[in-house]
């Protein structure tokens, strides 16, 4: 079975120029932030945002450059104590939070692949391209528990 036959085609998502006051308000009725595709117009996936990328705003330092300084503890930033403004849900837009360095499958994968992928570096979902690049749907572990429920007969 591939990804294509079990993926969601209905994703939302955002483009670089949204600004964080929109993506807030995009997501306010979700329960948890999911993973969000960020395409150009063509529906080309150039990134993903996720929570971690929301709580990195609060941070006051790059992340990376820690890593690069072995003694050095990473703290966690204390969200509640930073002093930010109301300007920031203008000011900050999608392109400045967004991963650009992502993982995505094939829809034409199959989903012991998809699983192996999520297992391997702990993700719960994947965006899905076609073979030039294009956004064409998300894939989830849910997404793969229910087919393989599916195939052994227990779900129609």
């Amino acid at each position: 079975m591939q990804v294509k036959e079990i993926m969601s085609r209905e994703v939302i998502v955002v483009q670089r120029s949204t600004t964080l006051k929109e993506l807030l308000k995009i997501f306010r009725k979700f329960h948890i932030f999911p993973l969000v595709p960020v395409v150009e117009n063509d529906k080309h996936l150039v990134g993903i945002v996720s929570f971690r990328n929301l709580i990195d705003i609060f941070s006051s330092y790059h992340p990376d450059v820690l890593k690069l300084v072995p003694f050095l503890d990473e703290e966690e930033a204390d969200i509640f104590k930073i002093d930010i403004t109301e300007d920031i849900g203008y000011l900050v837009v999608v392109e400045d939070v967004m991963e650009k360095e992502f993982l995505s499958i094939s829809e034409d994968a199959s989903i012991e692949e998809v699983y192996k992928l999520m297992r391997l570096h702990l993700k719960e979902e994947f965006p899905v391209v076609d073979k030039t690049g294009k956004l064409t749907g998300m894939v989830g572990i849910f997404d793969v528990i229910q087919a393989v429920f599916r195939q052994k007969g227990i779900i129609k």
